[in-house]
């Protein structure tokens, strides 16, 4: 009796260890024909899970341990279910494809597991683009580490671009503090980098018409050179 109780005990308690994710929302997204191979186009949530997708229009992988996907097993290291981690118990975890079809997956609550750092996360795709070489692009919401040292990042408040579209200029509205900031063309190439902050202004004159990510810290905002 005692032996079974203690393994009871233990059980429990191997049910409470488990990790879940339950902090603010972030937001990635991945702008189609994006280089894959650069960290601005990869969610690295973990130093074992990066996810990313490629330009040839497959489905999500891990850039961290792999280079491209697979459908019987891409992203790497991770479990996939629909539903809540509120009813965690429940669910059934399988591969990303075995789960769903990626496109059919848009709206839909769904679990991603990560296994070898034993953390269950909520996340929700919010657009997918389909078809053979159709660019890669693709975004979604998450949650995040509530219990991160970094929480303070997915505090501030919500940032956006103005004017966008424009013809010389950016302001990014809604820093607390200087932000380092980088620009990049569709394609994933670096164009220019500096410093930005609340009151001052990003000179874009030099840049060509079309469609480029801004990347701070933590945010990715897409904007349109006119």
């Amino acid at each position: 009796m005692k032996k079974l109780l203690l393994i009871i005990i233990l059980a429990s308690n191997f049910v409470v260890a488990q990790t879940i994710w339950n902090g603010p929302t972030f937001t990635f997204s991945k702008a189609d024909n994006a280089n894959p191979t650069l960290e601005a186009n990869q969610d690295r949530i973990t130093p074992n899970v990066w996810l990313t997708r490629g330009n040839n229009g497959g489905q999500l992988y891990n850039a961290k341990t792999e280079s491209d996907s697979s459908k019987s097993t891409s992203p790497d290291d991770t479990r996939w279910a629909i539903g809540t981690t509120s009813s965690l118990e429940s669910l059934t975890f399988s591969t990303f494809r075995g789960t769903s079809r990626p496109k059919n997956a848009v709206g839909q609550n769904m679990v991603m597991y990560l296994v070898t750092d034993d953390i269950y996360i909520d996340i929700k795709i919010t657009s997918w683009t389909s078809g053979n070489n159709s660019g890669g692009g693709f975004s979604y919401e998450r949650s995040t580490d509530q219990n991160s040292a970094s929480i303070e990042v997915y505090d501030k408040p919500a940032l956006s671009i103005y004017p966008n579209p424009s013809t010389s200029f950016l302001r990014v509205i809604g820093l607390n503090s200087d932000e380092s900031y980088r620009i990049y063309s569709i394609l994933g190439t670096e164009i220019q980098s500096g410093v930005i902050s609340n009151d001052t202004e990003i000179d874009i004159n030099v840049l060509k018409t079309g469609i480029y990510m801004l990347q701070l810290s933590d945010f990715t905002l897409p904007f349109v050179k006119k």
